[in-house]
């Protein structure tokens, strides 16, 4: 099993990566979006992954974190819900997505495309209860969710503001983390 990568950037697309390792192998990889959003041609990148066997392909699956992967790995444990689905469901904020199941959100959940009504309703009964919600994807802050939104809204990407704001310090105000985010994006 292949379960952490690194390596240098050779390829990258809006769907896959491809990275060398020093021991000479590329591994073509479909990121999360997180992971997409903190690649750069050229230079190191270090992520978890997770393979996907099936009988005529392996595939290998990016996290820029280990929440990202063991959510990933149980959110597919949904029948219906695919590897592709997996990814899509990552472009959203985790912590608010964990939240959504943890609390039956329906609504919340159709936001992401490809999700109906029924699909909704059956990750959530199959998956409440059974996220940890303390592994790093607590449930976001209003001052964090206030900054991810501002930021979004001057034109930067989801998946850059929620990996940036991650190292922020805990605590910081609204403002706090848009100038943090300024400074380190």
């Amino acid at each position: 099993m292949i379960g952490y990568i690194q390596g240098v950037v050779k390829a990258v697309n809006a769907k896959q990566i491809l990275v060398l390792t020093s021991s000479g192998v590329g591994y073509s990889v479909f990121p999360a979006g997180s992971l997409l959003a903190e690649t750069k041609l050229g230079e190191k990148l270090e992520f978890f992954t997770h393979l996907i066997v099936r009988e005529q392909e392996l595939t290998l699956y990016g996290f820029a974190t280990q929440t990202e992967q063991t959510f990933f790995e149980k959110i597919i444990t949904v029948s219906g819900v695919g590897p592709k689905m997996g990814l899509q469901i990552l472009s959203q904020p985790l912590n608010e997505w964990l939240a959504a199941v943890e609390s039956g959100e329906v609504d919340y959940i159709t936001r992401t495309p490809g999700i109906g009504k029924k699909m909704a309703q059956k990750i959530i009964l199959e998956l409440k209860g059974k996220l940890d919600l303390s592994a790093g994807a607590a449930i976001a802050s209003s001052s964090q969710r206030e900054a991810v939104e501002a930021l979004k809204s001057l034109g930067y990407d989801q998946g850059t503001v929620n990996a940036v704001l991650a190292q922020a310090p805990e605590g910081a105000d609204t403002e706090a983390l848009v100038k943090f985010f300024l400074s380190h994006a």
